[in-house]
């Protein structure tokens, strides 16, 4: 009978677990500024794990950004993210991200023991030379193919430009560093590639420039076709290990909802677009690692991380979905935030910092779901990656 009790405690325990972890959602709150990796993994019940991987490289835009764009358009663009409030909860200092405090992939470098990748623009020509932890070389505004920027009228880094940049200035530092091609190799192979792309490419570069030329189908064709070509490169540089996100529910952001006229939530004229690009992400993915030989591509699908908060908010201990945190020169939340004007207080539970951007929670809510969620990555998830 004692047993039996046990057996049925036990199975509750279980059934308990599962429901705090897949029913109910994921409500962690987000960790200090300056947490080291070993409190993080514990954070994020990772436990003592072991992971070893010498670098993080990323690319990307606005989502990914550490101050790229800041060096660029300088402290009173909003797409560099050089003004309070941005950064309001990173000390106080606005660094380049557009959100109130860490951006993912922060979070994502640092749960692999490594400090957070400068700013490529940032960086001195001595730090260029001796860094071996990884690189940022996201910019704001910038996309897949080199219209992004243009309606803006911003000088941004599209994605070929970033790689050019990895190429000829990170590439040829780093040979410098190692004492052969042979440890070079093993290094690049053992690094993380995170890439974050195609959001401009689907969302105001289309609408403002490229919508009569081409449909959407082969305009998705079109950006998979510049992705493929540029993840190409990488690998012939020696990239072994990538991780692929695709995009997010543009269609449900502030701004978006605010201006364009639509029945529903959000508007799905432009997340059925997005979606067109999603699908077709997962299959060149899968083709590349086929092709490539030693190559690893995993796909992270941001667009769900997105999706299932919007469907039930409060599982993941947000309250607002659909209001900027900070507000406009029009004293709105519907433009870029005004510079050093207080934004609003209950940023923890609030989806997005600014009408385009995500808050430090929703960062992080996205970070540590690729970390440790094998249900929206593909075929492994970000941890099991950075192991490989």
């Amino acid at each position: 009978m004692v047993k039996l009790d046990i057996s049925i405690n036990f199975c509750v325990f279980m059934l308990l677990v599962y429901l705090l972890e897949f029913v109910y959602g994921d409500v962690i709150e987000v960790p200090p500024l300056n947490i080291n990796q070993q409190d993080l993994l514990k954070h994020l019940s990772l436990g003592d794990i072991k992971i070893d991987f010498p670098a993080l490289y990323v690319f990307g835009d606005s989502f990914v950004d550490n101050g790229n764009n800041k060096v660029i358009l300088g402290n009173e663009d909003a797409i560099g993210g050089g003004y309070l409030p941005f950064g309001i909860d990173f000390d106080g200092k606005p660094t380049g991200r557009v959100t109130n405090g860490r951006i993912g992939v922060d979070f994502i470098a640092t749960a692999g023991g490594l400090p957070y990748p400068p700013p490529i623009m940032g960086m001195s020509k001595i730090d260029r030379k001796t860094i071996r932890t990884g690189v940022n070389y996201a910019s704001g505004s910038s996309g897949l193919l080199p219209q992004n920027g243009h309606v803006l009228h911003k000088n941004v880094i599209n994605f070929f430009q970033q790689v050019d940049l990895f190429e000829n200035s990170t590439m040829k530092d780093l040979k410098s560093t190692f004492d052969s091609p042979k440890r070079l190799k093993k290094y690049l192979s053992k690094s993380l590639f995170f890439i974050h792309h195609a959001s401009n490419d689907l969302g105001v570069t289309f609408e403002v420039e490229l919508k009569k030329k081409y449909s959407i189908d082969k305009y998705a064709k079109l950006l998979i076709k510049e992705l493929s070509k540029q993840l190409q490169r990488l690998y012939t540089l020696g990239a072994r290990k990538f991780f692929v996100s695709n995009v997010s529910p543009l269609g449900c952001s502030p701004y978006i909802i605010n201006t364009i006229i639509h029945s529903g939530p959000c508007v799905e004229e432009i997340n059925k677009r997005i979606s067109l690009y999603n699908d077709l992400l997962p299959g060149m993915l899968e083709k590349l690692q086929s092709s490539l030989s030693d190559s690893k591509f995993v796909h992270g699908d941001i667009y769900k991380v997105f999706q299932d908060v919007f469907e039930s908010p409060e599982s993941y201990g947000f309250k607002d979905v659909n209001t900027s945190c900070c507000i406009d020169k029009n004293g709105t939340r519907i433009q870029v935030c005004a510079p050093n004007i207080d934004p609003c207080e209950d940023r923890k539970t609030r989806v997005f910092f600014d009408p385009f951007h995500p808050s430090e929670a929703m960062h992080f809510l996205w970070a540590r779901r690729f970390l440790k969620d094998s249900s929206i990555c593909s075929p492994i998830n970000l941890i099991q990656l950075m192991q490989a």
